[in-house]
């Protein structure tokens, strides 16, 4: 079946009708935050596969799998740390620092607690309708994505 690409272009395409106060959203617990951001950037990465013409669930999600776990998230938290302003650093780091379970999957802790930074960001600007840095946020994921096919 072909894909009508123009369904998933855009920068609007997580638009929110109710925005959070970013005060608000930023005093949610991390791990509060980092559930809902998970769900946004596999939604967002499943977009952008679907997009590329990877058509099949089973290849969808084969292509997938290996960019939404703790240890390729912790890569594109330490790409993107450095261009986020103040404000958002002190947030990002907090939510890094929020205490971890004492089981996090098949990663190393250091690599979770940035994986939930990162997840707690995107769900930050999704929250407050900053639609245009997510945009731009998942043109870097997945241009490394592609480059590699694997977030290095």
């Amino acid at each position: 079946m072909e894909v009508n690409k123009k369904h998933f272009g855009g920068s609007d395409r997580f638009n929110l009708v109710d925005q959070w106060n970013a005060d608000e959203a930023a005093r949610l617990p991390a791990r509060t935050l980092a559930y809902i951001g998970d769900a946004v950037y596999e939604l967002g990465l499943r977009l952008a596969h679907v997009r590329s013409g990877i058509d099949t669930a089973g290849r969808l999600h084969d292509s997938l799998v290996g960019h939404v776990n703790s240890s390729a998230q912790a890569k594109i938290f330490d790409m993107v740390f450095a261009e986020l302003d103040e404000t958002e650093q002190q947030m990002v780091k907090t939510w890094r620092n929020a205490k971890t379970p004492t089981r996090y999957g098949s990663g190393t802790r250091s690599e979770y607690a940035r994986a939930t930074a990162l997840e707690a960001w995107v769900a930050w600007l999704f929250l407050t309708g900053q639609n245009e840095r997510l945009h731009k946020l998942f043109e870097l994921i997945t241009g490394q994505v592609h480059e590699t096919g694997q977030t290095e």
